[in-house]
């Protein structure tokens, strides 16, 4: 036992701190580190604290978050809570993102095994991509399959007229979700996050990022932090370090949108040639077009897939990025009630041809 306190005592020392003053996850990783440690001199004593160290003991809590912080001048909630979490649809994500959250995933699940060792699963991620290619939506995935309380960022509310205020709002969000085990999302991150070298900016949003900093390197590891982004390019630095995993939403490719339109009514052939024509749109405006397409169908008692069909190609045509816009103006002038033979004869093409073109976008 001498040569045990002997040899440990930095370790004990950090065990007890992190127990009297850190969150249990800290107090988690501490254990780990000793158990590991002990491992080499007393094999015993290192299973027997290995009992303790279970995924169930480590994410139990999902009932112990007090009330929510709120503003002191807006008395508004700066976080939502929501558990458990619910997905009206699934996220569709490029094999190479889906990879790497399973990963973290797999972490997650391993974490009392991680933690015997002194490691952590992945506790923070950082989603950069445009808007509306399935970033919240992947948190929310996250959250889901952690079992775990989602905690989103109310930035409207944390982003006080009062600069100072604002860094009380984001240390009060952060020791909240520090109560329990969860999810926190920080959407529009470079909002809080902002690189402190920009000369446009006064000396208290710079300090802003330091307590954002500080919070991010006391963060627990018995909780996932994601921070969300469309502008990467604007965040600080330092604050890259700090994350675990970097994951870059693109915006879909004709293949990913093929399987995002999957429950669409129509033929393969279709289906891969409207996912053709909208490659280049985020998920997001494609669920506009679908949702759009619906009430078209609805009120104009038309085919809904014509009447997707239809607003896509009108879409396109605006922003000039058909790739072939005269097969578009076909589509439209026949979705207008035209014949083949009109068609063609309006385009100088003949019919059978027309009814190819038509036959791609709109199947049999």
């Amino acid at each position: 036992m001498e040569l045990l306190e002997t040899k440990f005592r930095k370790e004990l020392t950090e065990l007890v701190r992190s127990g009297m003053t850190g969150s249990r996850g800290s107090f988690a990783l501490s254990v780990g580190k000793f158990i590991s440690k002990v491992k080499t001199v007393d094999l015993e004593l290192a299973k027997e604290l290995s009992r303790f160290l279970t995924n169930q003991a480590i994410l139990r809590g999902n009932d112990q978050f007090v009330a929510a912080p709120v503003d002191a001048d807006s008395r508004m909630e700066l976080v939502e809570r929501t558990y458990p979490v619910v997905l009206s649809q699934l996220p569709v994500l490029p094999e190479e993102i889906k990879g790497e959250l399973d990963d973290v995933l797999l972490e997650w699940a391993s974490a009392e095994v991680l933690l015997q060792e002194g490691l952590a699963p992945a506790r923070m991620l950082l989603f950069c991509g445009a808007p509306g290619v399935g970033k919240t939506l992947a948190a929310h995935w996250l959250a889901q399959q952690l079992d775990l309380p989602l905690l989103t960022l109310n930035l409207a509310t944390v982003m006080s007229s009062f600069l100072g205020k604002t860094g009380n709002n984001i240390r009060a969000v952060f020791e909240h979700a520090a109560q329990a085990p969860c999810v926190l999302l920080l959407d529009e991150f470079d909002a809080i996050a902002k690189r402190r070298d920009d000369e446009s900016d006064v000396g208290e949003l710079k300090r802003l990022v330091n307590v954002l900093l500080q919070s991010l390197d006391e963060w627990p590891v018995n909780s996932l932090l994601i921070a969300a982004t469309n502008h990467g390019d604007l965040l600080d630095p330092a604050v890259w370090r700090r994350f675990d995993h970097v994951l870059t939403f693109k915006k879909p490719d004709a293949a990913l949108i093929a399987r995002y339109l999957a429950d669409v009514p129509m033929t393969d052939g279709a289906r891969e040639n409207l996912a053709r024509l909208l490659q280049g749109e985020s998920f997001s405006a494609i669920q506009q077009l679908l949702h759009a397409a619906r009430k078209a169908a609805l009120l104009g008692k038309v085919d809904f897939v014509q009447a997707l069909v239809r607003l896509s190609v009108r879409l396109r045509l605006s922003r000039g990025d058909m790739a072939k816009p005269v097969e578009g103006e076909m589509l439209l002038m026949y979705l207008d009630g035209h014949s083949l033979r009109e068609v063609g004869a309006r385009f100088g093409k003949s019919h059978p041809t027309v009814g190819k073109i038509i036959k791609q976008y709109l199947g049999d």
